[in-house]
């Protein structure tokens, strides 16, 4: 399948890959103020910006061969590099995002000790963000379990991590799915919704939290005529509040705009400065002089490059 293809990659081909790319300078951790973690997480932050544009990208083969990823690719970028320099790092899924949109997002958690986690994200453009509720997995004794948990419940919890590698192997199979999914409802493809099909009961049998994989399993069942089958993925699907909070989830336009900010070459300070002007690292947007002061600026400078890269962009 083509999951299967391209999801297991070699260190051999990270090596190939990092070959190829502009390398920033490693950081002196003896001359840094920040803990070692924080020092490595940033210098990884730098190379990941430098070498990989906001794409459509969400295989990591796909995102080493084409230097392009969507948020989930360059999570599994970040996680990737991340534990090749031992790093204590993971995929977690975003179901509310900082501005309160049900969405369908990927992040990394950074565990720092003793016991403090940074949320990466780096298609928002934040090394610390604050999304209002995500999927992970949390410790409740000896036993890890996964759930989605609101930000106020994380000062909560003993320890938490990222989402299980089969569950992410999962979430692959369910985008691909996705893919025959449409193509066979556009064109009424009974043999693309029969591939979809095998897609989305590939991503439960991988991750069987995925609520979204069993409702798109409903509409390829119900579309093929199988409505009794439908009927069961439809209740699975929509039993509790939390399932139903994830079916919610879409692709956000102010969201998915942000790739523009990268295909027209936006430079990292004033897409920070935009990013930031523009809430996507607090959740709302912030006031013109809150964001001069920041980053040590003038209100006109900041209203100027807000003002270009809108226009060229055409983000609004």
């Amino acid at each position: 399948m083509e999951a299967e293809k391209s999801s297991h990659v070699a260190p051999e081909e990270i090596e190939e890959a990092l070959s190829r790319w502009n390398i920033p300078e490693i950081p002196s951790v003896s001359s840094s103020q920040m803990k070692p973690e924080l020092a490595l997480l940033s210098w990884l932050w730098q190379l990941v910006k430098q070498n990989v544009k906001r794409g459509r990208m969400f295989q990591l083969r796909d995102v080493l061969l084409h230097q392009q990823a969507d948020c989930l690719g360059l999570a599994q970028l970040l996680s990737c590099l991340g534990k090749r320099y031992c790093l204590d790092i993971g995929i977690v899924e975003v179901v509310i995002d900082n501005a309160g949109r049900y969405t369908s997002h990927y992040v990394n958690v950074v565990k720092i000790p003793p016991r403090s986690w940074h949320f990466v994200d780096l298609w928002y453009g934040s090394k610390d963000i604050k999304h209002r509720r995500m999927g992970l997995q949390v410790k409740e004794g000896n036993e890890w379990r996964t759930k989605d948990i609101d930000w106020e419940e994380l000062e909560k919890v003993p320890d938490i991590r990222g989402l299980p590698d089969s569950y992410i192997e999962g979430i692959i199979h369910y985008i691909l799915g996705n893919r025959h999914l449409e193509r066979g409802i556009r064109c009424r493809s009974g043999h693309d919704l029969d591939i979809a099909i095998k897609y989305f009961t590939e991503a439960i049998n991988l991750y069987p939290g995925c609520v979204r994989a069993y409702f798109n399993r409903a509409i390829a069942y119900e579309n093929m005529g199988d409505h009794k089958r439908a009927q069961l993925d439809y209740e699975q699907a929509l039993k509790d509040e939390a399932g139903q909070i994830r079916i919610l989830a879409r692709e956000h336009e102010e969201v998915v705009k942000l790739i523009e900010l990268d295909r027209a070459n936006v430079g990292p300070r004033e897409q920070e400065i935009y990013l930031f002007k523009k809430g996507f690292f607090t959740g709302e947007e912030v006031a013109p002089a809150i964001v001069a002061r920041h980053f040590g600026i003038s209100e006109r400078e900041v209203s100027d490059i807000v003002s270009q890269i809108e226009t060229i962009c055409q983000l609004v």
